[in-house]
């Protein structure tokens, strides 16, 4: 008796309602589809369904076993999908979406290397910073920089993506380098109001978490400007690491309070659901893994 076949069979017969109907389904005879739920029940050693001439039912037994049954008959079923969709070649067209200055900087550039690699797949990319309903919209995956809150799509993570506290050498040897966050009171800050709350910056300080109000003469929200404002000195900025990964290194830029950061941000691939995910999506959110990991390392 191949177990998961006669599970198949007794699962098809009590969602039809009908042997006849379940051996239609599953695109088989009634004699062997009763002879596999037959099997099954002598394998279990109980009844699993109540037979008349005009009806059926399930048994006690019988219910807790397609209770149970369902979920394992679902996983497998994932598990020949996973193998099936491992085996296929990515192709067709892969519609993806994206922060409008990350997807420039560090996703744009990959496409060309991506598409080399896997001809068969087109690729369609929406660099937007509103928040996309990828299910809603019809995107197949999207790239988000967050501390994502629970939901109902999966998430992978890619990369970190630190947030470093910053200004230019210049401005710190005029007016001094903070020593605590609550030093940031006299700094005129570079307010980037894509963050939820713009205007009073999270801190840790050894157990403590603080909320530590800023304020300063300038409000962006795009990262790039905060930046640009910090070279410019104007104060104090929160900047991504990935926007300012040269000028930290080239030291036009300098990192403070980097021991009270409480930021803990990353860079994830978000997607429906794992179930019969394509080829190009799998293949797509691979590459991004590995070439976004690399690129990480400089943030």
């Amino acid at each position: 008796m191949n177990l998961i076949d006669s599970m198949r069979a007794f699962a098809a017969v009590v969602d039809s309602g009908s042997f006849t109907r379940a051996a239609e389904k599953l695109a088989s005879s009634k004699t062997l589809t009763s002879k596999k739920v037959q099997a099954l029940e002598n394998h279990l050693g109980t009844r699993l369904l109540n037979r008349t001439t005009r009806s059926l039912s399930l048994t006690e037994a019988g219910r807790l076993f397609y209770d149970r049954c369902q979920p394992i008959l679902e996983d497998v079923l994932d598990l020949e999908s996973l193998m099936q969709n491992q085996l296929a070649a990515p192709r067709g067209r892969l519609v993806a979406t994206a922060p409008t200055t990350f997807g420039e900087m560090y996703i744009a550039p990959l496409l060309p290397v991506f598409v080399q690699r896997y001809p068969d797949v087109e690729i369609d990319l929406s660099l937007t910073d509103r928040h996309v309903d990828i299910v809603e919209e019809g995107f197949d995956m999207a790239v988000r920089i967050a501390d994502l809150p629970s939901s109902a799509l999966i998430a992978r993570k890619l990369a970190a993506a630190p947030i470093h506290l910053c200004a230019t050498p210049e401005y710190l040897d005029t007016h001094g380098r903070p020593d605590h966050p609550v030093d940031l009171a006299q700094h005129p800050c570079v307010i980037d109001t894509n963050f939820s709350n713009p205007r009073a910056w999270p801190f840790r300080d050894g157990p403590k978490k603080l909320s530590v109000p800023v304020k300063g003469p300038l409000s962006v929200n795009s990262a790039r400007a905060v930046r640009d404002n910090a070279l410019a000195g104007c104060g104090i900025a929160l900047c991504p690491g990935y926007m300012i990964a040269d000028e930290r290194e080239d030291g036009r830029l300098e990192t403070v309070l980097a021991d009270y950061n409480a930021f803990d941000i990353s860079v994830f691939a978000v997607y429906s659901s794992r179930r019969n995910l394509a080829p190009k999506v799998r293949a797509f959110v691979d590459f991004l893994a590995t070439e976004l990991a690399r690129a990480s390392e400089r943030w």
